[in-house]
């Protein structure tokens, strides 16, 4: 593997300009002090990351392999310390990333399976690759252009979890969300919400059946008491709203218009 990446290092040292190749290719390793982190010509590649390739004023300024201890590469060019157009590469040696005019974004562009936490750093939210299972929110699956995209799980910190689609870091298409109530959700999302048609299970047996928009009941459903009593027909905002009809346990039924939740022209 060593001899491999000196062969790379000499080939991609063959390919940089005249005015570039003036400056001497070298070994650094990158040490973490209170302060952030340094370059310096000594240190244990078994423990910290190593950089191999141009440098200038003792930081990688140009192209170069930095290997880290558990087998992981990136290649490309630096400027000043710092990536700038690279390749990152897992200890198998599949592409996860990419860094791009200094900015890094995960998966490259192009669909791969990884672990991602959601979680908020300098007052933004955004997608990591680190974090902490029960205090951040974690996603396993496939991602695209650093985004939870195609199918995987989403576990919240408090124990809620979906199965199902993804576009752009939200829930999109069809899945299953499960709360720790023991309620659940069946069906269709867009833009991170219930929206379509979809099942909610509720632990104490009532069942809707319909429609959704904005993860509320509207539109057309039928909605199950766990008593055995029934309504069918039209919601808006989670409350029986437009014309529907209520079926009692005991077959009764009463026909016509409800009002946010209430009976208000009944036959």
């Amino acid at each position: 593997m060593r001899l491999l990446q000196k062969i790379f290092i000499f080939f991609l040292l063959l390919t940089l300009p005249l005015s570039v190749n003036s400056a001497e290719p070298e070994v650094l390793y990158l040490w973490q002090i209170s302060s952030g982190h340094e370059w310096e010509s000594y240190g244990d590649e078994n423990v910290q990351q190593k950089y191999e390739g141009i440098t200038s004023n003792g930081e990688p300024d140009g192209k170069g392999i930095l290997s880290f201890p558990d087998g992981k590469r990136v290649t490309g060019e630096w400027k000043n310390g710092n990536e700038w157009n690279t390749d990152h590469f897992n200890n198998e040696g599949k592409l996860i990333g990419r860094t791009a005019k200094g900015k890094y974004n995960i998966g490259a562009g192009e669909k791969i399976k990884m672990v991602l936490f959601l979680r908020k750093v300098s007052g933004r939210w955004g997608w990591h690759e680190e974090g902490v299972a029960g205090k951040d929110y974690k996603y396993e699956g496939t991602i695209e252009n650093g985004k939870p995209n195609g199918s995987g799980i989403y576990t919240t910190p408090s124990g809620n979890q979906y199965i199902g689609d993804f576009k752009d870091g939200k829930k999109h298409g069809r899945g299953i969300f499960t709360y720790t109530s023991g309620s659940t959700y069946q069906g269709e999302f867009k833009d991170g919400k219930k929206h379509g048609q979809g099942t909610f299970t509720s632990p104490n047996g009532n069942l809707y059946v319909g429609q959704w928009e904005k993860s509320k009941k509207n539109g057309q459903g039928t909605f199950t008491y766990a008593s055995g009593s029934m309504y069918q027909g039209e919601f808006k905002d989670d409350k029986q709203h437009g014309q529907g009809t209520f079926t009692w346990k005991n077959g009764a039924k009463r026909v016509g218009e409800f009002r946010k939740g209430k009976l208000f022209n009944i036959t």
